[in-house]
């Protein structure tokens, strides 16, 4: 069994955020979550705290892994890339790893193909700020590659199909891949909020990969 660490999650009453503080505190960490907002269904064992992760200075504590789990919507749009800026400083400064829950148009359809939020034309289904938000993350990860210090970081982008929207289903099994996206023999791109968890935190428990992006799907 790995140590017990100190894990403190940005935006931890999100779909993507509880589901990472579920499968933390089930593995024996110590979590915090700071959010905006009071959780829907707090997880028993995390300690919560109010606070906007966007706007405010957030102090890191004691924390030895930090995962950014945001979401620039609505009045927020336009805020990641400063956020995620200010937290890769004191994240490293601090001596922790950064995790950032990324986005799918971040990964590649074939190696040496353009991400696909920079090659591809979003359809016009696609609602505007979904649009706006894929940009803002692939800004992030622009930053995390540029980034020539030892930061010791991780961009984890999930599957297509991987919102409160499209929940999935828990299969407990995942697919871990690089920069180009992962599909099914269906050709489907999909995975469930648990099963995305685990995939984080077998990755903070055992590191695989450092300052690199991984796509996760089935």
């Amino acid at each position: 069994m790995s140590a017990t660490k100190n894990i403190l999650i940005l935006g931890g009453t999100g779909y993507a955020g509880s589901a990472l503080a579920r499968e933390a505190v089930l593995r024996g960490h110590s979590v915090t979550a700071v959010s905006r907002s009071a959780p829907a269904a707090p997880v028993d064992g995390v300690q919560y705290v109010s606070a906007d992760a966007l706007a405010d200075d957030i102090d890191l504590g004691a924390a030895q892994v930090v995962i950014g789990a945001l979401s620039p919507r609505a009045e927020n749009a336009g805020t990641l890339l400063k956020s995620y800026r200010r937290l890769m400083d004191k994240t490293r400064a601090a001596g922790a790893r950064l995790v950032l829950v990324g986005g799918f148009s971040c990964l590649r359809r074939e190696a040496g193909a353009p991400r696909m939020i920079e090659g591809e034309s979003f359809p016009p289904e696609v609602p505007e700020a979904v649009v706006v938000e894929a940009k803002e993350n692939m800004d992030v990860l622009n930053a995390l590659l540029a980034d020539v210090s030892d930061l010791d970081w991780l961009f984890v982008s999930p599957a297509m199909e991987f919102s409160a929207w499209m929940p999935g289903e828990d299969l407990g099994r995942h697919r871990v891949g690089g920069d180009v996206a992962l599909f099914d023999e269906n050709g489907r791109s999909a995975i469930s909020g648990p099963d995305y968890a685990r995939a984080v935190l077998d990755e903070i428990e055992t590191p695989a990969h450092r300052r690199a992006q991984i796509g996760v799907a089935y």
